[in-house]
């Protein structure tokens, strides 16, 4: 099976992209440079693509590499993505515009651009011909100062749904995997990432990031969880549309069906006790 991966060069793209090829699947794997794909290289049936989501020439300059290669492509997974924390009330528009324009904009465009091959591979004969969109626990629960980044994780989840329905007669699956906290860099980037809340009166959560995204990272799942069952959604024939990847999946299924108030307090009351869910 060929299979092009975004965003490869940490976290779950490059865990996920090692699983496949040693699983013996033939591997692309878009990164910004280079360099970000070089333990990746070393495998002969990895190919790096140097790719922007949010610039469609770059999208389109891959997608002629594929087509090039002379061999269907079967599967798209779009893990590219970012998260912007931040009050609402203060985070910068180019930021709330960058978080969509990766998460959301970018995630379609990869998609439109690689259906011509999904479906030349479906009318070449060829089955299992699917699109995995890395969605997040964040796109089913919205928790404070990551709303913006839940918000973009909605609308994957909105996309996956959307594009399974319209694609379904053409034999292309459409499926999401929504990890809770995942051990990867993004915690560390976290603590960096602090304009939005700088001299305003959410100054004070401050105080409080480092323990609390230290406290996630520390309950956080392997990158290596989400990866096997990103492999076994591929493998599958008709695998369930939509993964939830959490310690505890009981606890967000129950909190989706709790009164918005009630989330409310829970969401307060973690926040002072440093837990997310």
């Amino acid at each position: 099976m060929n299979v092009l991966i975004t965003g490869v060069s940490t976290g779950i793209g490059a865990t996920t992209a090692e699983l496949l090829l040693r699983s013996g699947h033939d591997v692309y794997g878009t990164v910004r440079k280079l360099g970000d794909a070089d333990q990746l290289a070393l495998h002969p049936a990895f190919s790096a693509l140097v790719m922007d989501v949010t610039n469609r020439p770059s999208i389109v300059k891959a997608m002629a590499t594929i087509k090039a290669s002379g061999k269907p492509l079967h599967a798209v997974i779009n893990n590219a993505g970012i998260a912007v924390p931040g009050p609402l009330e203060t985070i910068a528009e180019e930021d709330y515009r960058k978080q969509f324009d990766v998460n959301v904009f970018g995630n379609l465009a990869v998609s439109q651009e690689a259906l011509p091959l999904l479906h030349a591979a479906r009318e070449a004969g060829e089955t299992n011909v699917k699109i995995i969109n890395v969605s997040s626990v964040s796109g089913y629960v919205t928790a404070p100062f990551t709303s913006l980044y839940s918000a973009s994780k909605f609308a994957v989840e909105a996309l996956t749904d959307g594009l399974r329905r319209e694609l379904s007669p053409f034999g292309i699956d459409v499926l999401s995997v929504a990890p809770g906290p995942v051990k990867t860099p993004i915690w560390r980037k976290a603590n960096t990432q602090t304009k939005a809340f700088e001299g305003t009166r959410y100054a004070g959560t401050l105080d409080k990031l480092s323990a609390y995204t230290e406290a996630t990272e520390a309950g956080a799942i392997d990158p290596e969880l989400v990866a096997g069952i990103i492999h076994d959604m591929l493998k599958s024939e008709r695998p369930r549309p939509d993964r939830l990847v959490t310690k505890k999946n009981w606890i967000i299924r129950l909190l989706m069906l709790a009164p918005k108030r009630w989330q409310d307090k829970m969401f307060l009351k973690n926040m002072e006790a440093n837990k997310r869910y």
